[in-house]
């Protein structure tokens, strides 16, 4: 429907624009007027009358000038007495130049020319004292000084503040018209004001009732609509664009009202699929919208928090749950590295339980979240057989330990020739066998103390250590190994290291152990850097190398058990991917932290630091 242009709100809105910007048009022309008169009063004081005032002030200290030149000259020194005055006389000059441009009070004229004759008359004086200052004759010198000098001087200082004062008259009298048209200027541009201000209301109130106050009603109206109430009717009979608007929108809401009632019961049918599926998965399930106040909850994650759902549905998570490690997940859920395990333990059914945390961001139409679904997947299966595994592992370490205590034994009483001399293949083959049983040996030992770490069957060791000592003490057997491969090894230690709390054995396994690793995978000519620092609440050991790197696909990979970077030949044989797990393993027991950083043919960086809690000065 074509809406005539005199009804349509692009006319209406046109008007009510146009009336203002002719308001404002009028005021502003008003105002630059009455101010340009305001400007033009200061102009003349700014631009005439303060240049000549500054002018005379400045012929009047230079004649000061003058006499300073010649007291100096009469005391001590004649030279910089007569250098002195001449400096001031060429200043002198320069402003009495400036004086004569610039010419308000009337007979300015007169009094600088006659102001110039003096100082003229004053030169030729001066010069017969400066002459009989240079015979040496000081006292005839004083006497002429204060005879005839001294009234020249106060002649021409007289002259000066004379002008100086008619100046100072005349700006007075400026300043005072500068005030009138200020006065006058302020109740024109007030007057101007409050007439815009009166028509500027009178056009806002048209402009209300005519557009702001049907396109209220127009939103009051929708927004009930949007809520759900889809009888309600737009009663607005204006012919512009709200009008035609208002009639769209009803004939919009009918057919919205029947749409819904055609689909309510495809939608409530496809919710009751939904909370079926979700009510038939045996693992832990939570779904909170954007804001954390829970949607669904199925009957297993009721049995586990000790909730019911008609309790829990439509409230915060923090008011349902008690459970911190959970909180914080919905808190973070895009982090899940601040779970120190990869699963959350629970006593449920009087047994003990393990539930890996999974979080998934439901996503709005724009790309926000829109909401969470926390799915706690029962592990305890894969836990209890990672156990077993232990379990077993520890067993068979602990059976390889007497038949290998009985074979080294062996082979090293065969190699001392004890039962008889060895021909060169024997002893070949015997140092092979050695070599052997103590990769065995090195496994055997790696495999048990990694099976104790992870039973908890470990005594945490609280000995007050000194990290400096630990380390110097577990670098010093590695010398030669550095030494022999070529590679540079550098100790970096920040003064004034706090001590640290633990198992100075274990400690010094972990450092030997990263130091090895580093010195494995560095070629000759390279460096290995031991770095030890306090960073805020926690102490930092770093291990640097210039080696070959580590892809970045088995960084998060290197501390788990029997993970191995075969990047060359020159893999440690018999090594079974054991060290670096251990490591974690101690130092997760004392609260802290191990990670590796790397960058392929760049080396790597291997950092673990401990809590500041686990860390005291004395």
């Amino acid at each position: 429907m074509q809406i005539p242009f005199f009804h349509s709100l692009r006319f209406k809105v046109g008007v009510g624009y146009i009336v203002l910007v002719i308001i404002n048009v009028a005021v502003t022309t008003w105002t630059i007027y009455n101010f340009d008169r305001l400007t033009s009063a200061i102009n003349k004081i700014l631009s005439e009358d303060y240049p000549n005032v500054v002018a005379l002030e400045n012929m009047a200290r230079s004649i000061g000038s003058h006499e300073d030149a010649i007291s100096l000259a009469l005391t001590t020194d004649v030279d910089s007495g007569r250098v002195r005055f001449a400096e001031a006389k060429t200043e002198f000059y320069q402003w009495y130049d400036e004086a004569n441009k610039n010419l308000v009070v009337p007979d300015a004229k007169d009094i600088l020319e006659n102001i110039n004759s003096t100082y003229a008359g004053y030169l030729i004086v001066t010069d017969s004292l400066f002459v009989l200052i240079a015979n040496n004759q000081f006292a005839e010198a004083k006497t002429f000084y204060s005879n005839t000098v001294i009234p020249f001087t106060q002649r021409l200082t007289g002259n000066c503040f004379w002008l100086i004062e008619e100046n100072q008259k005349e700006m007075l009298i400026i300043a005072g018209k500068t005030k009138t048209i200020s006065d006058e200027a302020i109740i024109a541009v007030l007057f101007a004001s409050l007439l815009a201000i009166g028509l500027s209301v009178i056009t806002m109130v048209q402009f209300t009732q005519r557009i702001i106050k049907p396109a209220e009603h127009l939103t009051d109206t929708v927004t009930q609509i949007g809520s759900g109430q889809l009888d309600m009717k737009i009663d607005i009979k204006t012919n512009d664009e709200i009008g035609e608007l208002s009639r769209e929108f009803n004939k919009m809401t009918e057919r919205l009202r029947q749409y819904d009632e055609l689909n309510i019961e495809k939608i409530l049918s496809e919710k009751k699929k939904s909370e079926t599926i979700v009510e038939s998965i045996s693992d832990a399930i939570i779904v909170c919208d954007s804001v954390l106040r829970i949607q669904v909850i199925n009957r297993s994650a009721e049995q586990l928090f000790g909730i019911r759902e008609h309790n829990a549905v439509g409230r915060l998570v923090y008011e349902c749950l008690s459970d911190e490690r959970v909180l914080n997940i919905f808190k973070n859920p895009a982090d899940l590295s601040l779970i120190n395990q990869p699963y959350l333990q629970f006593q449920y059914q009087n047994r003990q339980v393990y539930l890996r945390p999974r979080v998934s961001i439901i996503p709005s139409l724009h790309g926000e979240r829109n909401g969470l679904v926390l799915v706690l997947q029962d592990v305890t299966q894969y836990k209890d057989l990672d156990k077993m595994k232990s379990d077993f592992m520890a067993a068979v370490s602990h059976e390889f330990r007497t038949p290998l205590t009985s074979i080294n034994m062996g082979v090293d009483l065969l190699r001392q020739e004890l039962l008889g001399p060895l021909t060169k293949a024997q002893e070949d083959l015997l140092n092979s066998a050695k070599q052997d049983c103590d990769r065995l040996t090195k496994l055997v030992r790696e495999l048990l103390q990694l099976s104790k770490l992870e039973s908890g069957k470990i005594e945490l060791r609280e000995e007050l250590i000194d990290i400096q000592k630990v380390i110097e003490t577990t670098l010093q057997p590695l010398q030669l190994p550095f030494q022999e491969k070529g590679v540079l090894l550098k100790l970096s230690l920040s003064p004034d290291l706090p001590k640290l709390v633990g198992d100075e054995q274990q400690f010094s396994w972990v450092i030997s152990n990263l130091v090895n690793n580093a010195l494995k995978y560095t070629d000759q000519g390279g460096t290995v850097e031991i770095r030890v620092a306090q960073e805020g609440e926690h102490l930092l050991l770093q291990v640097k190398d210039s080696g070959k790197g580590i892809p970045a696909e088995y960084l998060e990979k290197v501390f788990d058990k029997f993970v191995q970077v075969k990047q060359s030949l020159n893999a440690t044989p018999g090594s079974v991917g054991l060290g670096l797990a251990i490591a974690k393993e101690i130092v997760e027991m004392y609260g802290g932290k191990i990670w590796a950083e790397s960058e392929i043919r760049k080396g790597s960086t291997f950092s673990f630091k401990l809590p500041i809690a686990q860390v005291h000065s004395v």
